[in-house]
């Protein structure tokens, strides 16, 4: 009986230490998570770095406190819904630290509320949920494992995650991929996953539009890689890119057909019909039917190459309109035409309105 409690009385002790361990942990360097922090582009929040998030890897532990050291109370499977609370990176360690909120299921059945944190790594970078005949598909977008060490070119998986029931969404019945090539750039500062809202192509039930930015130096890029999801097989099917600085521009415009009221659909840049106004000149962003292409609209998609430079004087310097614009003049512009067959982007007609000279 006395070794028993004398092994009580030593356990107890323990966890008295154990404890006043834990407490003694600094979490100062913890701040609350806003999302305004992550304002990169034109006064536009990135949609890439919202609170709520998936975890996109395995073995995700979670601690009662931002170290190592701290009591670990959970491990999260893959794609595990989370809602991030705070961030720190530790002062010592390096380590990057997140707070979370999550939810676990007991034996009854019933999911209930936690709070934890977990090394920030692993975690989905967009999250769109589309207008599709399946209400528990959900696409995340995450980095690839098969990304270059070099990053000359990076790769992005986007994951067709179908979750069992809204009741059970925590719940993963299946996943499939695809890896994205976004570009020979090593480092974006803003990026998301997007809809592409009540398109208009014929037997195209969920078109999503990866966007990227490139910022680190001029000139900026920033472009979109358009992915169907068709018959459960997903495939990227055209992309857009523009880049430019004072004196020169060089873009690639993909235009989509997109349903709007009454049945009315319009070829709109990129398809996003959520910035089809242009805000400087109060344009929109939409192109004529070419009627004359043979194509019938919700089977057409319109790719329009383009690239300008400044022009100058006498001098070499650029000349500036009215507005203090540089005047721009065309160097090369090309229109594809491509037809969707239900499968694929075919290209069935080109338009070359002015090549650029090869050296």
């Amino acid at each position: 009986m006395k070794a028993t409690i004398n092994f009580l009385l030593i356990m107890m002790l323990i966890s008295i230490k154990t404890a006043a361990q834990q407490l003694s942990v600094d979490t100062s360097f913890m701040q609350p998570y806003c999302i305004s922090n992550y304002n990169q582009l034109d006064g536009f929040v990135d949609q890439g770095k919202g609170h709520n998030r998936t975890t996109t890897g395995t073995n995700i532990l979670v601690y009662t406190l931002p170290d190592l050291r701290s009591k670990q109370i959970g491990q999260l499977d893959p794609f595990t819904p989370i809602l991030i609370l705070k961030e720190g990176k530790h002062p010592i360690t390096s380590h990057s630290w997140i707070k979370i909120k999550y939810e676990v299921q007991n034996d009854k059945g019933a999911y209930l509320e936690k709070q934890g944190y977990i090394i920030d790594k692993n975690l989905s970078l967009g999250v769109v949920n589309v207008n599709s005949t399946n209400e528990n598909l959900e696409f995340i977008l995450s980095k690839s494992p098969l990304l270059d060490t070099d990053l000359k070119r990076p790769k992005f998986r986007l994951n067709a995650v179908h979750r069992f029931t809204d009741l059970n969404y925590r719940k993963v019945k299946s996943v499939r991929n695809i890896d994205l090539n976004v570009g020979a750039i090593d480092y974006y500062n803003h990026f998301y996953l997007a809809d592409v809202y009540h398109n208009g192509l014929k037997n195209m039930p969920n078109l999503l539009r990866l966007y990227w930015h490139h910022g680190e130096s001029c000139p900026e890029s920033e472009g979109n890689i358009f992915i169907a999801d068709v018959n459960g097989k997903m495939s990227e099917i055209v992309s857009a890119s523009s880049t430019g600085e004072g004196g020169f521009y060089e873009s690639t415009k993909v235009y989509i057909p997109i349903k709007f009221n009454k049945g009315k659909v319009l070829l709109v840049e990129n398809g996003d019909s959520e910035n089809m106004l242009d805000s400087y000149n109060g344009k929109l962003k939409t192109i004529p039917y070419p009627k004359d292409c043979g194509i019938p609209i919700e089977q057409l998609v319109v790719v329009i190459e383009e690239d300008a430079e400044g022009k100058t004087d006498a001098d070499g310097n650029y000349i500036e309109d009215k507005y203090k614009e540089i005047v721009m003049e065309i160097t090369h512009k090309i229109i594809r035409y491509y037809k969707w067959d239900g499968k694929k982007l075919q290209e069935t007609k080109k338009l070359v309105i002015k090549q650029r000279k090869e050296n």
